[in-house]
C-alpha cells in the first residue's frame, strides 16, 4: 500500500500535468522565450518531478529504520499534499495585493528553475526517495554538497514564487502552513538520520539546512 497507492496518485496527477503542459504549448499568446518557458517548458518540467517518483515508489528498497510515529507520518503527507495542490492550483480567495505583469513573468522564470532543481534533487536521491521519514542511504552527492535538504529548498522556493506571482489571500494561508510542515519534516527526518548513519553529524556539520549563513 506505501508503493502502489503514492505511485498511483504521482501518475495520474503527472499525466495530468503533461496534458496541460501540452495544451499550454498550442494556445500560448504571445509566443516568446518568456512565455515558452513559463508556460509548457515549466509545465513539462513539473509533470517529470510527479512521475519520476512513479518509478521510484515502485522499485525502492525497504528503508534501514523507518519513523512509524503517526505525527511525523502525518506532517509528511500534508506537506507533500500541498505542494501538489499549490503546482495545480487552487481557489484564490479575497486579494490583497494587485501584482505587476512583470512580477509573474520573472517568477515563472524562477518557477521553471527551482522544479529543474527539485528534479534535480529527485534524480539524487534516486531510491533514497521517500514521502514519510526513512533512512535508506546517506546521500551527500549532487546538490546535497550545497545544503542538507536541496529538494525542500527547492519545493519551498516554488511555492514562494507562486506565492508572490498571485497576491491572493488563500495562496498565503497554503505556504505559510505549507513552510512550517515542511521545517517540521526537516528536524523529523534529521534525528532519524542522526541516529542511523553515524558520517551524518560530520557532512551535516559542513553545510546549512537550506540557506547557507542563515539556517
Amino acid at each position: 500500500m506505501g508503493r502502489v497507492i503514492p505511485a498511483v496518485l504521482y501518475a495520474l496527477l503527472g499525466f495530468g500535468v503533461v496534458e496541460h503542459a501540452a495544451w499550454l504549448a498550442g494556445h500560448l499568446a504571445p509566443v516568446n522565450w518568456l512565455t515558452v518557458i513559463g508556460g509548457p517548458i515549466r509545465e513539462s518540467i513539473f509533470g517529470a518531478f510527479c512521475l519520476i517518483p512513479v518509478v521510484l515508489f515502485v522499485v525502492r528498497p525497504k528503508p534501514k529504520v523507518a519513523d512509524g510515529r503517526v505525527l511525523p507520518r502525518l506532517v509528511a503527507f500534508a506537506g507533500t499534499a500541498i505542494l501538489l495542490i499549490l503546482g495545480t492550483g487552487i481557489p484564490d480567495g479575497m486579494r490583497l495585493v494587485s501584482i505587476p505583469g512583470w512580477v509573474g513573468s520573472v517568477a515563472s522564470l524562477v518557477l521553471a528553475v527551482v522544479t529543474a532543481g527539485a528534479v534535480w534533487g529527485l534524480l539524487t536521491l534516486r531510491l533514497s526517495f521517500g514521502i514519510f521519514p526513512a533512512a535508506r542511504r546517506l546521500v551527500t552527492g549532487g546538490p546535497y554538497r550545497l545544503v542538507r535538504h536541496p529538494l525542500y529548498l527547492c519545493e519551498i522556493a516554488a511555492a514562494l514564487a507562486m506565492l508572490v506571482s498571485d497576491g491572493h489571500l488563500v495562496p498565503l494561508v497554503v505556504v505559510a502552513v505549507f513552510v512550517v510542515l515542511q521545517v517540521t519534516r526537516i528536524r523529523y527526518e534529521e534525528n532519524l538520520l542522526r541516529d542511523t548513519f553515524p558520517a551524518w553529524r560530520e557532512w551535516a556539520a559542513g553545510r546549512a539546512r537550506l540557506i547557507p549563513g542563515v539556517w
